[in-house]
């Protein structure tokens, strides 16, 4: 679990878990699409052209799970 302290309460801490901050990540950029797509920006066919381009062209590291 992930500890920070908030700037103007040097004693309160925030934690977050993976889970918890990834999920809020995934809220926090489908909702930026959506306001993209909302407002003519971006259509949805760009946004996952874009999506597939960024996984064909980034490497993840894969964790793999052995069994013993």
């Amino acid at each position: 679990m992930l500890s920070f302290r908030k700037k103007d309460k040097p004693e309160a801490k925030l934690d977050l878990s993976v889970e918890k901050l990834a999920l809020t990540n995934t809220i926090t950029i489908e909702a930026l699409i959506q306001v993209l797509i909302k407002n003519k920006i971006v259509d949805q066919n760009e946004i996952l052209e874009e999506i597939r381009s960024l996984q064909k062209n980034t490497k993840v590291i894969k964790d793999t799970v052995q069994d013993k």
